[in-house]
Formats: C-alpha cells, sequence, structure tokens
C-alpha cells in the first residue's frame, strides 16, 4: 500500500538503547512518525500490528539480534515487503552480506549522521512508494486480462509519471538548454531518461533501455532509476554509481533483467563530462561547427545481468554550442514497411546537416524524422531521446593547482607555500592570501588532529581554482564523516565564560569566505570554499 499524502510516513526504530532511539527521533521527528521498539520481539509485534513504512533495526540487541528480526519480519507475509536498514557499529560491517541475504535494504553505521539517515531514508521510501504503485498496476492488469489494452495504458501513465517532463527543467539556468522524450510503442516499455544536479555545477543525465515489455520492465525501470538518483547524492564518481546499481540489481534478479544505461556528469560551469556506457548505444556530440564525434567508449556489460563487474568511465570536453544527443536503440532500429533500419548512418547524417540551435529542436528534428521514416509501420520498441545544449558559462578556470599533505600538522607549511605560489601567479590580492591562511589552519589543523581514528598514514588533499573573479577551495579526506557547518553559530554577545565551547573556529572560517557547503562522498568529506575576488 502506498502512503496516504495527508499523514506522515511511520517508521519503527528498535534499539535496545534508549539514547539512540532519541537520536533518530530528533533527526526524523519533524517529517516522519516516529514508532520504537526496545527489543525483537516487540518490534515483531508492531510491526505486523501496525505496519510501519520502514524500519531502522539495531543489531546488536540481547535475546534477539537484529539479523534474526529481519529474518522474522521477511518470513511474514505481513511484514515482508516493509524495507529494513540495519543500524550498526562499524566494528560490525563485516556481516553486511548476511543482512543482505536476509533481505535488508541498507546499512547505516553509527555514530549515525544526521544528514546521511535523512537521505537514505528518503530514498528507501521513495523506492517502497514506486515499487508498491507498480506491483499494483501489475494486479490489476492480471486481474483484468480481459481489459488489458485499457490496462497497459494506464501502466504507461505510471511510467511516464515518473520521469520529468516539465520543459526547460531549470528555467534559470543559461549555461544550457535540455529536452527530452519518449515517444512510446503500444505496449508499456522499460525506456527512461532522467537528469539532475547534484550540486550548484554538477548535472547527472541518464538514458536508460530495460530488456523486455509490459509493467515488469517499468518496474524494473523504476528501481534502476532510483538507485541512480540514490546513490548520485553520495558518489561523484560515475562509473562509481554505475558500479553499486549493476551490484543492487544483479543481487536479486530471477528473470534475469538487464537495462543498458549511458550516464553521464557534467560540469555545466566548465563543459567536463564524464561519462559511463554500460552496454547502451553510443551517443553524439554535434559541436559547433557540425563535426559529429562518437562517444564510441564501452565500460562495461548491460547493468543487472553480472554481479562484482566494477565499470569504468570516460572524459569529454563540451565547448560552447555543443549538443550531446543521447537515445535508445528505438531510435536506430525504427523500420520501414522494406524492412529497413533508420540506421546510426541516416542519424548521423541527420545531426551534421541540421542547424539544431535549440535541444528541444533537436529532439524534434530526429523524432520527426524517424516517424517519417516509419510511416504507417508498426513500432516495436520505444523511442527515447535526451538533447543536452552546451551554451557555457562564459567564462573557463583562468587557474588551477591540487596540494597533497599527509594527516601530520608538519605538514601545513606545504600548504601555505603552494597558496602563496598560486597567489603569486594569478591577480588574487594578499588580503585573501592571509585570509586563507587563517581557513587552512583551522580547518586542517581540526582534520589533521580528529579526523582519523587510527594511526596509519592518510592524504588531505586542497584544489584550488580561479575562474574569472571567483576562487574555489575544495578540501577533501578520508577521515571520519563530520560536517563542520552543523555546528552552532556561537553568540559573541556573550562572554567566554557564557558561550558554549566549539564553534568559535568555524564562525571564523564563514565569515572570511563567501560560500561555503559540506558534502560526504561515500568516504570522502568534501568541503567547498568560495571566495569572490574584487567587485
Amino acid at each position: 500500500m502506498m502512503v496516504d499524502d495527508k499523514r506522515k510516513a511511520t517508521v519503527l526504530a528498535v534499539d535496545d538503547t534508549p539514547e539512540n532511539l532519541d537520536v533518530v527521533k530528533g533527526i526524523l521527528g519533524q517529517e516522519y512518525q516516529i514508532k520504537a521498539a526496545v527489543n525483537g520481539k516487540m518490534a515483531l509485534k508492531v510491526a505486523e500490528t501496525q505496519c510501519p513504512d520502514l524500519i531502522l533495526l539495531d543489531v546488536m540487541m540481547p535475546e534477539m539480534d537484529g539479523y534474526e528480526v529481519c529474518r522474522r519480519l521477511k518470513a511474514n507475509p505481513t511484514t515482508s515487503q516493509i524495507p529494513v536498514i540495519f543500524l550498526t557499529a562499524k566494528d560490525q560491517t563485516t556481516d553486511e552480506t548476511r543482512g543482505f541475504e536476509l533481505g535488508a535494504a541498507d546499512y547505516i553505521l553509527k555514530p549515525v549522521n544526521p544528514a546521511i539517515l535523512m537521505a537514505r531514508v528518503k530514498t528507501h521510501l521513495a523506492l517502497k512508494y514506486n515499487v508498491d504503485a507498480l506491483q499494483e498496476a501489475y494486479r490489476i492488469i492480471e486481474c483484468q486480462h480481459a481489459r488489458m489494452g485499457q490496462e497497459l495504458n494506464v501502466g504507461r501513465d505510471i511510467q511516464m509519471s515518473m520521469i520529468p517532463q516539465d520543459f526547460p527543467p531549470f528555467p534559470d539556468r543559461a549555461e544550457f538548454d535540455l529536452h527530452a522524450v519518449i515517444d512510446p510503442a503500444r505496449e508499456v516499455g522499460g525506456d527512461f531518461y532522467d537528469f539532475f544536479f547534484i550540486n550548484d555545477d554538477e548535472l547527472c543525465l541518464c538514458v536508460g533501455d530495460v530488456s523486455g515489455k509490459g509493467v515488469p520492465a517499468a518496474l524494473f525501470m523504476a528501481v534502476t532509476r532510483t538507485l541512480i538518483k540514490s546513490r548520485a547524492t553520495e558518489d561523484r564518481s560515475i562509473a562509481s554509481i554505475v558500479t553499486h546499481v549493476n551490484d543492487e540489481l544483479s543481487r536479486d534478479n530471477p528473470n534475469t533483467m538487464f537495462v543498458t544505461v549511458f550516464a553521464a556528469i557534467v560540469n555545466v560551469r566548465t563543459g567536463d563530462l564524464r561519462f559511463t556506457n554500460a552496454g547502451h548505444n553510443p551517443p553524439y556530440i554535434r559541436r559547433g561547427d557540425g563535426t559529429i564525434n562518437v562517444l564510441a567508449e564501452r565500460h562495461g556489460p548491460m547493468v543487472g545481468v553480472l554481479p562484482g563487474v566494477a565499470y569504468g568511465e570516460a572524459i569529454a570536453q563540451l565547448a560552447r554550442g555543443d549538443l550531446l544527443f543521447i537515445f535508445t536503440d528505438g531510435v536506430t532500429e525504427a523500420m520501414n514497411a522494406d524492412n529497413s533500419l533508420f540506421s546510426e548512418e541516416r542519424l548521423e547524417q541527420l545531426l551534421a546537416e541540421r542547424q539544431l540551435e535549440t535541444a528541444s529542436g533537436a529532439v524534434q528534428e530526429v523524432l520527426t524524422a524517424v516517424q517519417a521514416f516509419e510511416f504507417e509501420t508498426e513500432r516495436s520498441d520505444d523511442i527515447t531521446i535526451l538533447a543536452f545544449k552546451y551554451r557555457g558559462s562564459g567564462v573557463a578556470p583562468s587557474k588551477s593547482a591540487t596540494i597533497r599533505i599527509r594527516n601530520s600538522l608538519d605538514e601545513l607549511p606545504k600548504v601555505v607555500e603552494g597558496l602563496a605560489i598560486f597567489v603569486n601567479e594569478t591577480e588574487i590580492s594578499t588580503d585573501v592570501l592571509r585570509a586563507f591562511n587563517v581557513v587552512f589552519d583551522e580547518l586542517l589543523s581540526n582534520v589533521i588532529s580528529y579526523g582519523f581514528r587510527d594511526d596509519d598514514e592518510h592524504f588531505i588533499e586542497i584544489k584550488l581554482e580561479l575562474t574569472g573573479k571567483r576562487l574555489t577551495v575544495t578540501i577533501i579526506d578520508d577521515g571520519v564523516p563530520f560536517n563542520p557547518l552543523s555546528r552552532a553559530i556561537p553568540d559573541t554577545s556573550l562572554g567566554i565564560e557564557e558561550r558554549e565551547v566549539g564553534g568559535l573556529g568555524i564562525h571564523i572560517v564563514r565569515n572570511l569566505v563567501d560560500e561555503i557547503r559540506y558534502q560526504r562522498n561515500i568516504n570522502r568529506n568534501v568541503l567547498t570554499l568560495i571566495k569572490k575576488i574584487g567587485g
């Protein structure tokens, strides 16, 4: 059953430590209705009688541990479809495989990071609702076979409701123009496209084609799309994202369904394009002068078939006026009455010869040409097209550098020296140099002193990039998850004795830069600082 939009989703938190339950309530309480259970027996009773939408389950509990609770939940038809997220201490992660084999949806390490907990709960609830909707559609179709045509239209509506269809999707972004379309065949298919920002500058684009037809393909499509979007919130490697999605889909795939995927992350400020092709049709870049470049690299097989595949990625550069054209094989394999295919050659010729001033114009030109080629021939596959026209920010990075240090306070002079060299080679004022010396002293000292829980050697990267009048500094480390921006702003009107300890350093940093943001990317802390240079 889907959650009624008029009520909050219910999350059951199970932990034998009341303080841990209080933490969960504090993080999720405003957005969700929180139920609590202090042992496994109580959790099973609450789950069966009150049917929560999601369960957060502690692993180590007396009498009945989390694994046994999960096993019983999945064995009970009443509770088997409730997503279970294990909360586990770091030294318990070796048993992750056991939890997934029992049907768990995810693991979250203790101590819980609030942002990660909130993101994972939202993701798995969204996935559950999508699966519930499609399962309900499938049940309706099975029960009313005589009305198959009508119900397939319902399935098509469900499928189309899951993809973005409002264009232009980002009207306030002048750096690019984006348009996409799915022109369906008669049956419900598994084609999809998606696009979403993962930060201010990086836009994720993806197009996929699921094997088979009907509601099962649409269901597989929905799961794939959700997994990509979920992983991209915390992983900036497109190869890693596709690898993760493949592992998830391959884990439980009795029907051996698969999906071809082309996924990319484009920096809309610089035009940098990183992409992974998993068994998909090679897309094209139509350059401003009409030249056609084929992105012919393949980085692995179709997604969902072979577990454990490590996908690769490639890079390309978009210049102002370039058009990235992504499509499914419904375009090139469209057939006319003479059983001739539309073909890659015909598509390349069309892209090269037409003006294609806008993304929507490019999509419509190709779609119209394919439809005219088919004429009245019955189509057997969906046609999906995504066009991305890069207009550029008009400003390319004029200077960049990377400083790499070990996690030792003795290394801090290297940062000061590297920054001084960078500043001397640019028009950055010495005031900015002094400000960032303070910033680095505060942030890097904290990372080095408190960010690592072992005695091993670690490395910290400081990336400097000057673009026009904007200096961007990115600090990356593989220490414990820590968001310095979560510290409360100290009340400086109070005396030292009256103020709470801590928070003053990051408060100073905030006042020395114009923008600051934090992101946890898998096992990396990424802190980005932006300083406007001059007027």
